[in-house]
């Protein structure tokens, strides 16, 4: 038999489904279809490779098929459990009967290969940082993610000085380049403005579509997954754009806002939150982010925005002090918007 176990801090039940949610979108990346549901089964290549056979709250069985060539000698049984501990949870993947498959020097180095390998991969310092920085920023999921990015406290400062340069109006048309969970499309539509967004992450674009289904269904704005460097827009489509927190990620930048000028009127305006040097190492930009994030000084910015094809450009700092007291950051936390922050202002 081989067994998979983790003891994880958490109640059962929070951790059980943290672990089934991450384990099915994982699945579905592979391009598995799995439901793991009561009676429920998981494909591959339009083929039945398991069925759920016992299913509890806390427990799932299931029949597994890994070699259909090597016929009823691969029959095997998968069992998923979580178990209350006085520290936590102690999560179980068990798999029975594999020998059928392998024999014993095969498993052996089945084993080492394809689990052994994959967890030192995954626990080592480049990929765990990878992924910690996909989970919250780069391209956020999770329960802890959808609930910072709908209501982001300590981005509010800054959404509100992009407001104030971009001035919108009801004729206005914006566009938001990342638009993560939608709190500052939320705000922009205050304005009577209509307005689309795109982000590459789904639970973004849900949160994001749930915190303004109101003008959805009003047809003042539209929310797609795309990519920032192949925005799926006519040209000539907005009158202004806005892109926060999404600069220092793009690994083709000129790409991106070649984009965005692409899309905007002759006129348009742009607004970006810079990607600053001087916040790297800071909470603005921590590890295992700053690693991550490319960091550009003020004539580098300006650099990008007029490689792009933008004739009209500024850098700007704007002080985000006021902005944080007012709207209510914590006073233990107001030093770390002391300063002068940039932003890139640019027209089409």
């Amino acid at each position: 038999m081989l067994t998979l176990a983790a003891e994880i801090r958490g109640e059962a039940e929070a951790v059980w489904s943290a672990v089934l949610g991450a384990l099915l979108k994982s699945l579905q990346r592979a391009g598995m279809q799995a439901d793991l549901s009561p009676a429920g089964v998981i494909v591959q290549h339009g083929e039945v490779i398991g069925r759920v056979r016992e299913h509890d709250s806390n427990r799932i069985v299931i029949d597994w098929h890994a070699a259909p060539w090597a016929g009823e000698a691969a029959a095997s049984t998968l069992e998923l459990r979580a178990e209350a501990q006085p520290d936590g949870t102690r999560v179980t993947f068990s798999h029975a009967g594999f020998e059928g498959v392998l024999g014993a020097e095969d498993l052996a180095a089945w084993f080492g290969s394809q689990l052994g390998a994959a967890f030192l991969q995954a626990a080592a310092p480049v990929q765990l940082g990878d992924w910690i920085t996909d989970r919250k920023a780069r391209k956020p999921w999770g329960g802890e993610s959808r609930s910072i990015y709908g209501d982001p406290l300590f981005h509010y400062p800054n959404f509100r000085v992009i407001l104030a340069e971009l001035q919108l109006q009801q004729t206005d048309h914006l566009l938001e380049v990342g638009c993560g969970g939608g709190a500052l499309l939320r705000d922009a539509l205050g304005s009577g403005c209509r307005a689309a967004a795109i982000d590459h992450s789904a639970e973004m674009l849900e949160v994001a579509r749930a915190a303004n289904q109101a003008a959805i269904d009003d047809q003042r704005l539209t929310v797609v997954a795309a990519s920032a460097d192949a925005l799926p827009f006519a040209a000539d489509r907005f009158t202004c754009g806005v892109m926060t927190g999404v600069l220092g990620f793009l690994a083709e930048p000129v790409r991106a806002l070649s984009e965005v000028r692409r899309v905007l009127q002759a006129g348009g305006r742009f607004v970006a939150l810079g990607s600053d040097p001087e916040t790297r190492g800071t909470p603005a930009a921590p590890e295992p982010y700053a690693s991550r994030l490319r960091f550009y000084t003020e004539h580098e910015l300006a650099s990008i925005a007029k490689a792009a094809g933008f004739s009209r450009v500024e850098v700007v700092r704007r002080d985000l002090e006021q902005h944080a007291r007012a709207v209510g950051i914590p006073a233990e936390f107001i030093s770390l918007f002391a300063g002068k922050t940039t932003f890139l202002l640019a027209r089409k």
